[in-house]
């Protein structure tokens, strides 16, 4: 017996030698390391303090870059950023085409853009209008009242915000008699309003707020308006092989580093001075 127990042992240590040993491969963030550059597209035009090109230095400053920064140094790599797409809508279709790695750069979610990308949820933004004030004043029920938010998503509002963007497609759902206007970037919004030409932007908490944060005198003809129940999840896009094989490494950069899904509340009070500032 004793024979036979060292006979298999001496067995099972000659077989394990000559097995083969291969380790489990990330190809996509093999192909990342091999290449030395995490390719990141972000928007074309700047968003304080999301992503901006900061005036003293010419350099491409906000916390969505850092996140893309410290994503590329945790793989040991450059980063190189695309800012070339024509509108958001178009970047987050180049992405899930393949032109580069992820696309940042507080994008939000609806079905249409999950038809080309694939999201890592890493914001939350509540959505608001900044309205003129004489708009408001016509509609049958005043702010503060229960009333109040069914009579304005179901008015005739005439509504501006960027040019093929996910406001367009959040317009027609939780305003279905408005009329959209798109515009090349946000300060053509803005002038949009105050020209008269629309009734209210739309955007995000994160946008709205900080207009009357820089010129409190605004609340004199134009009233913000916050949605609590109307939330977006702001997101990193991936293409299927990237979701399939980033998606663990950028959330856990998440939980780890970026302190977990933030809200607008987060951003506004973390980054005050900017809002302030602006």
């Amino acid at each position: 017996m004793a024979k036979m127990v060292k006979f298999l042992l001496c067995f099972a240590l000659i077989f394990s030698s000559v097995l083969p040993v291969s380790a489990a491969e990330n190809l996509f963030i093999d192909g990342i390391q091999k290449r030395g550059v995490l390719k990141v597209g972000i928007p074309s035009y700047n968003t304080p303090p999301a992503y901006y090109i900061d005036k003293d230095s010419e350099q491409l400053k906000g916390y969505d870059i850092d996140i893309a920064r410290d994503l590329a140094n945790e793989l040991g790599v450059d980063v190189q950023f695309d800012r070339t797409s024509e509108d958001l809508n178009t970047l987050v279709r180049r992405v899930g085409a393949g032109d580069f790695d992820m696309a940042i750069g507080k994008l939000g979610l609806n079905y249409k853009r999950m038809f080309n990308a694939y999201p890592v949820h890493y914001l939350n933004f509540r959505h608001a209008l900044l309205a003129n004030r004489t708009f408001v004043s016509s509609l049958s029920s005043e702010p503060g009242n229960s009333e109040f938010a069914e009579a304005l998503k179901n008015s005739n509002i005439k509504i501006a915000s960027l040019a093929k963007s996910i406001w367009e497609v959040e317009t027609a759902t939780n305003f279905p008699n408005a009329t959209y206007v798109g515009y090349p970037d946000w300060a053509a919004c803005q002038q949009a309003l105050f020209d008269g030409d629309v009734d209210a932007i739309y955007r995000d908490m994160t946008e709205i707020k900080p207009l009357v944060y820089a010129k409190p005198e605004l609340i004199i003809d134009y009233v913000p308006i916050l949605f609590d129940d109307i939330v977006d999840k702001k997101s990193i896009y991936l293409s299927k092989d990237g979701y399939v094989n980033f998606t663990k490494f950028i959330k856990f950069y998440i939980s780890k580093e970026w302190g977990q899904v933030k809200s607008d509340s987060d951003i506004l009070e973390e980054y005050k001075d900017v809002y302030s500032a602006s």
